[in-house]
């Protein structure tokens, strides 16, 4: 049995810059699939498991749902935020500062997740389910546990503009032509920093502050892709490949912007401290990581970090080939509530 509950209220990390090579992960090899077998095995599991999650309301319960396939005597509660991932951040450190965490499992992206780390509230697990990722998104330290690689990629309405007025360039999004045209999310916290190491800091911010220009807000990049298909505004810079991926499969007209560059944050999984039932929260990683835990990940279309049970990558084709600015947690410029300061200071004081 699953709940799902809502909490309403109010970080380094390194980017690396690599040509990511899109594979198509498939059945694992036997060698493989010996080496993560006990993450299939039913134990005799019971008692309750916590997690605090920025995936959405159906993609954590059909996550909880598989899991409870293998351990159905686990209670497993997903908490979510409706006032965001910063909100449901605050409420994390909150718990943790009066010694009463809640959490087992904490469920975010890397930029939200450097607190914690910056803090030593996590515990270090290292799972046998790693042989089934790709190395690229196994952390050594056992801190951090990827369980979905998130992309935020340029993207437009084909309706509302034109193949050659595709913007291809970054300096082509400062024209004044795309004034009130260019969407973004409410908490840019992540392109921010990407654009930060890309450009480096002074010329980074720089970019920014002109940018801030032309762009609108909105908040939640799955309403920003609506809004892009609906044509309220033809482009956005600041949405999942996974959602755009979705949206063109069910038959919206939209198009990837080729930039030079997209921006990827691998959602990780990891064990708080002190957690209430970490034996549980080890039981929850083996899984998620394993090709059944992926395998979900995929069918819920999001992009997997490790081998599947034959449904390959969603996000493939927009992806495939590009540049990307990959945020690992190491060498930022600043620390990561300096750039959640500044990304607020340059979007959203003059709107």
């Amino acid at each position: 049995m699953n709940w799902l509950r809502f909490w309403t209220p109010k970080f380094g990390i390194s980017l690396v810059v690599w040509t990511f090579a899109v594979a198509s992960f498939g059945q694992p090899t036997a060698a493989t699939a010996a080496t993560i077998e006990s993450a299939k095995a039913p134990v005799a599991a019971s008692g309750e498991l916590s997690i605090y999650t920025a995936w959405d309301e159906r993609d954590i319960n059909a996550l909880i749902q598989g899991f409870n396939k293998v351990y159905p005597k686990v209670k497993v509660s997903g908490v979510r935020s409706e006032g965001g991932r910063g909100a449901l951040l605050e409420r994390l450190l909150t718990e943790i500062d009066a010694g009463k965490p809640m959490a087992d499992v904490y469920s975010t992206g890397i930029p939200d997740m450097s607190a914690m780390l910056q803090r030593g509230e996590l515990l270090s697990y290292r799972s046998a389910s790693e042989a089934n990722l790709d190395p690229r998104f196994v952390f050594k330290d056992g801190l951090l546990h990827a369980t979905a690689n998130l992309v935020f990629m340029a993207a437009y309405n084909r309706n509302l503009i034109p193949e050659k007025d595709v913007p291809r360039a970054w300096d082509d999004l400062l024209n004044a032509k795309w004034k009130g045209k260019i969407a973004i999310d409410q908490e840019p916290n992540d392109i921010v920093a990407g654009f930060l190491i890309l450009m480096g800091r002074e010329k980074g911010e720089k970019y920014l502050r002109q940018l801030a220009q032309n762009v609108i807000i909105r908040r939640g990049r799955s309403l920003l892709v609506e809004l892009l298909v609906a044509g309220e505004f033809p482009l956005t810079i600041d949405v999942y490949t996974h959602r755009v991926a979705g949206a063109i499969k069910d038959g919206a007209p939209l198009g990837a912007a080729p930039m030079p560059a997209y921006f990827s944050a691998p959602n990780v999984d990891a064990i708080l401290k002190r957690a209430p039932h970490p034996e549980n929260a080890k039981l929850w990683i083996d899984w998620l990581q394993s090709p059944a835990g992926q395998e979900v990940v995929a069918k819920r279309n999001r992009p997997p970090t490790g081998k599947t049970e034959g449904t390959p990558d969603p996000t493939a084709a927009l992806i495939k080939g590009r540049d990307q600015v990959v945020l690992l947690p190491s060498k930022l410029p600043m620390a990561y509530d300096a750039i959640a300061k500044l990304a607020r200071e340059i979007f959203l004081a003059s709107k």
